[in-house]
């Protein structure tokens, strides 16, 4: 029928597998699950107040900046290496580039899941005190924070990665319209 349009994507290649990086970031990304249950089965070995509450703040703040490393190891390659393999993904998401809307969208989703973390350390009677319902809260927010890094789309992989990398620069398109005087 002349009237219908067809959604054709164009193949794409498949990427080289992105060695040892992929592999040391995807054990530290699945690493950083396990600092939770850990932190609150160390607790329960301390009697002291304060031990306990040293042990539940470094497993707290650790896991979401495990995740964030792990990332930054893993970089754009493993990107998109991940996205050829998940063939559902590239039928859902063809290539195309990353609209001011899906980033800004994808930025919320990054950062939702670090809010739990902080009302738990701060805060903690703002949450359940039921631990079922603290895990499921954590286990939606770490899958939140997933999704989000496919929102946001490779370039933000390569971003985190230079964040862990020193001689890193930024570089902004210049723009003749609105470029900045030099002060």
């Amino acid at each position: 029928m002349p009237g219908l349009m067809k959604n054709y994507t164009l193949p794409v290649a498949a990427p080289e597998n992105p060695g040892i990086r992929f592999y040391a970031g995807l054990a530290l990304f699945i690493f950083s699950f396990f600092m939770l249950p850990i932190g609150f089965f160390l607790k329960g070995l301390y009697a002291s107040h304060l031990m306990k509450g040293l042990i539940l703040a470094v497993f707290w703040i650790s896991a979401p900046l495990m995740k964030v490393i792990a990332i930054g190891t893993m970089g754009k390659p493993s990107y998109l290496w991940i996205k050829y393999k998940l063939h559902f993904y590239r039928r859902l998401a063809f290539p195309r580039q990353v609209t001011p809307a899906r980033y800004n969208v994808g930025l919320i989703l990054f950062i939702i899941p670090f809010i739990p973390n902080y009302i738990l350390a701060y805060a903690p009677h703002l949450l359940p005190q039921d631990y079922l319902i603290r895990i499921i809260i954590h286990l939606f927010c770490d899958f939140v924070f997933i999704i989000s890094l496919f929102v946001l789309g490779g370039n933000f992989w390569d971003k985190l990665r230079a964040l862990f990398i020193y001689s890193a620069k930024v570089s902004f398109k210049k723009d003749s319209a609105s470029a900045p005087s030099d002060r």
